[in-house]
């Protein structure tokens, strides 16, 4: 369960102990923690690799509008589940 209220000022990062690879212009990482796989589509990673160093949700949206035809609110929208589940599978880091 997250227990940050997650918000365009959080700051997030992903884990230095998870470990990432590329197949096929998409991430696969490993939780050696848990022991578990995990699979980014094009856009989770074109997240993951943004967040090697702590950056706000607001840049985060801001590179996504840039590279995406989407507009901020829906970005937001729809980036928060996924910020959350990463939270939640211990994949990245976020603080207020």
């Amino acid at each position: 369960m997250v227990k940050i209220k997650l918000t365009e000022n959080t700051l997030i990062k992903r884990k230095n102990s998870i470990l990432a690879s590329d197949l096929d212009g998409e991430k696969v990482m490993m939780s050696i923690q848990k022991g578990e796989y995990y699979g980014l589509g094009k856009t989770g990673t074109f997240i993951w690799d943004h967040i090697e160093n702590y950056i706000s949700i607001s840049d985060l949206i801001t590179l996504i509008t840039d590279k995406y035809n989407v507009k901020k609110e829906q970005c937001l929208k729809d980036i928060i589940p996924f910020i959350t589940d990463l939270i939640e599978k211990e994949l990245i880091i976020a603080t207020n």
